[in-house]
């Protein structure tokens, strides 16, 4: 196992321990990186928890029921208490709470729409521009104790900047990660479907891309695209390398 793997393994455990993710649904997305080091971010669309049927650290089949019923009431409150503090408040299936999360996101900048739908979605319009000097990832999620970036920027030492989706693989790219589930458990989620499209534009030069096609040029700029939906987030999610030169 390599190291980001086993890396990825650790801050994922608190994750499957809840059964559930923070992932898009439909949704567009453009990123736009400049040699002038500016950048702006867009995504517009759904942002859905995905509710796993039953928790991947359940017990095993085969014990008793009575063992079952006695610490039923115990663990739910247990596993909402750590749902709670992972999501920044955010409870799968509690509808107060999610409209108080979507509350509570609409105070941050760039947040310009974030409406609870029910059924564990929101409705979302985010849009960010700025001068790129440090890391970049969304959602951030304020008081949240575990991140799950559907987009983020690593800056690398060279100074070239690697893009990456994590939650744009889904659900089951995280339980892929991790391996076999163990037994009694599923990674059947309950969900919708991931179903969207992000871009890339930039003027810098794209060193390493993983589009079907590679990038179209038009003048200086360079366009990258990837339809992301369950075949190709199978494959895990879009990711590029962009050097920019000033």
């Amino acid at each position: 196992m390599t190291l980001f793997a086993k890396l990825f393994t650790a801050l994922s455990i608190p994750l499957l321990l809840t059964g559930c993710l923070l992932i898009p649904g439909k949704f567009d997305s453009n990123l736009k990186l400049m040699n002038d080091g500016s950048y702006s971010f867009t995504y517009n669309g759904q942002m859905q928890m995905a509710e796993g049927d039953d928790n991947p650290m359940s017990s095993p089949p085969g014990m008793a029921d009575e063992d079952s019923t006695e610490n039923g009431a115990q663990g739910g409150g247990q596993q909402n208490a750590a749902m709670s503090s992972i999501f920044g408040g955010a409870i799968a299936g509690n509808d107060e709470s999610l409209e108080k999360f979507a509350t509570q996101l609409s105070k941050y900048d760039g947040w310009n729409k974030v409406e609870y739908m029910g059924d564990n979605l929101f409705e979302v319009e985010y849009a960010v521009t700025g001068n790129f000097d440090q890391n970049f990832a969304f959602p951030t999620i304020p008081g949240a104790t575990m991140q799950f970036p559907f987009v983020q920027i690593i800056r690398r030492s060279g100074g070239e900047l690697e893009v990456l989706t994590p939650a744009m693989a889904g659900a089951g790219g995280l339980a892929g990660a991790m391996g076999p589930m163990p037994p009694g458990g599923t990674s059947k989620s309950k969900a919708q479907p991931i179903d969207g499209s992000f871009i890339i534009e930039t003027n810098g030069e794209v060193l390493s891309n993983n589009t079907a096609d590679g990038y179209t040029s038009k003048g200086m700029m360079k366009k990258l695209h990837w339809k992301v939906d369950e075949a190709s987030s199978a494959k895990g999610g879009p990711a590029a390398i962009v050097k920019l030169t000033k």
